[in-house]
């Protein structure tokens, strides 16, 4: 293959990855199950054999691809439309502590060592077994765990104390801009941003890195770093 050749390949094995995985979703890797890992390597390898593999014609191996991709998209909607389908192929959590004791045939089951337990439960922060009332083995991998009641930390619901949230916080401006709307930004009228900018001695908007408005009107700016040392040497 030529260099040309290769370019192409890339380009249309690149686009047609990034296809897939916009349509695939936002699922992270941490959330994955064991199958969507497999599936991930299995579309890595199949874009790679596109690229660099002559024998294979481009538009073949972009529907091999697209195919094995789509079979992965079934594959996640029969998990959320069918409690057998998500069983059988997301596999089901496990209960690994129940009422402070460790269940030794679940332990078999998901072929998890005592030491596997452990390291699982120090990145809980938890230390202590005798700490622990439940334990949970997740299909992603993950652990959860629910303390015993004499465990948990005090709450302000048990100390009576109440408390109004301060509700989602919006980007209103980002890198000297004005903030577009958006699901977590909020687009405001640039006068009355620069005068609450002016109330906490800055200049213009040109001098924000970061600033977050929430609902209950309190505003946060963060300035740039050339900025914020020029004030600091005032």
């Amino acid at each position: 293959m030529n260099v040309s050749e290769i370019l192409v390949r890339t380009v249309a094995a690149y686009v047609a990855l990034f296809f897939w995985c916009r349509v695939f979703g936002k699922k992270q890797i941490s959330q994955m199950t064991f199958f969507d890992y497999v599936a991930g390597i299995t579309l890595g390898a199949i874009t790679s054999a596109v690229i660099f593999t002559k024998d294979v014609p481009l538009w073949s191996g972009v529907a091999v691809l697209s195919t094995f991709a789509l079979l992965s998209l079934l594959s996640g909607i029969i998990v959320m439309k069918s409690q057998a389908g998500k069983k059988l192929l997301a596999g089901e959590p496990s209960v690994i502590i129940r009422s402070g004791d460790i269940v030794e045939s679940a332990m078999r089951r998901c072929r998890l060592t005592k030491d596997d337990l452990l390291k699982l439960l120090r990145g809980k922060n938890v230390f202590h077994l005798d700490e622990v009332e439940y334990a949970v083995l997740e299909t992603d991998g993950s652990l959860s765990v629910l303390k015993k009641a004499d465990e948990l930390p005090v709450t302000r619901k048990d100390m009576n104390i109440r408390s109004a949230s301060r509700g989602l916080s919006k980007i209103v401006a980002l890198d000297g801009k004005l903030a577009a709307a958006g699901p977590l930004s909020e687009k405001t009228d640039p006068a009355w941003l620069a005068e609450r900018l002016s109330e906490q001695g800055i200049g213009s908007i040109e001098e924000i890195s970061l600033a977050q408005l929430d609902e209950e009107g309190t505003l946060f700016v963060d300035v740039k770093q050339d900025q914020a040392e020029e004030r600091l040497q005032q």
